[in-house]
């Protein structure tokens, strides 16, 4: 799992958690506040996690549901994990060898073979060409439709297709002048036709077009971490809610102690001085109505 919760916020976590521990031992006992804490911590794995999930879909263009489904969580104390509180929010294996190149302080550099199936350079589509020479056009997802690369290798190595499309051009790989530079990658060569020439009227090929890129060859791809600031915000509005979702357990807590006629004032003030410490705002009054 990749990208999980960062050091500093499961610091602050169990920080926000432990300030209850006094409080809420001494009023409902610790098995309560230890599935308080496991509820808390729940809570703020799944605000993760589906913020994530809302900040992929925005960033990334026509996201696959295969990225789409990265980000997930685990629940403390779900089954087989005993009496250990433990939660996260977590990039699945899989996808974070993709999603790692828009997280991070800085540019991130793919090399080929990080990602895909290319192992020695990385291919980027030149959409107009293909649509134009070979009536390609990007899926749904914005990506090559399946098996395109590997129809346009075996073409560049001399195996053509048993079945030609009409007005498909054909493919090599060289370079190509661009922009004042050399650009190595699959090449549309334009179809040839004989045309007379000079005053006896010679007829030689001649070729209906000039060559055009396909696919650019490029060492390597630079990636801006466009997700960083949504994990660290998402982390943080995690964080935000802690207080509150305690405060509401205990409260739950106290109200089930009331009507049980097992709550005294001692349990009450160590609740109060929890929920006054923590700042959980509008608690107080909703926890002194309980001995109303």
């Amino acid at each position: 799992m990749a990208n999980s919760f960062d050091m500093a916020v499961l610091s602050d976590l169990g920080a926000q958690l432990a300030a209850w521990e006094d409080a809420y031992v001494s009023a409902v006992g610790f098995e309560k506040y230890r599935r308080a804490s496991a509820w808390a911590a729940s809570e703020a794995a799944k605000t993760v996690a589906t913020r994530m999930r809302a900040a992929t879909a925005e960033v990334i263009d026509r996201p696959t549901p295969w990225i789409g489904r990265a980000w997930q969580y685990t629940r403390a104390l779900s089954r087989g994990s005993g009496d250990a509180v433990s939660a996260d929010a977590f990039a699945l294996d899989d996808q974070s060898v993709v999603l790692k190149f828009l997280m991070g302080d800085g540019p991130r550099t793919r090399l080929p073979g990080d990602v895909g199936l290319a192992r020695e350079r990385i291919l980027v589509p030149n959409w107009r060409a293909l649509e134009a020479t070979q009536g390609i056009k990007p899926n749904k997802h914005g990506n090559l439709p399946g098996g395109v690369a590997a129809r346009l290798k075996r073409e560049a190595a001399g195996t053509v297709a048993r079945r030609r499309v009409r007005g498909r051009w054909g493919v090599y790989e060289s370079e190509l002048p661009v922009g004042g530079s050399h650009i190595m990658g699959y090449i549309a060569r334009p179809p040839r036709v004989k045309k007379p020439v000079g005053k006896n009227g010679r007829m030689i090929w001649v070729n209906q077009g000039r060559p055009r890129l396909l696919l650019a060859a490029i060492p390597q791809a630079t990636y801006r971490p466009i997700l960083q600031q949504k994990w660290v915000e998402a982390q943080r509005e995690a964080l935000a809610a802690v207080s509150g979702t305690v405060a509401a357990q205990l409260e739950e807590n106290l109200r089930h102690a009331v009507e049980r006629a097992r709550l005294d004032q001692a349990a009450l003030y160590w609740a109060l001085e929890a929920i006054q410490r923590t700042g959980a705002s509008g608690r107080e009054d909703q926890t002194r109505a309980l001995l109303a």
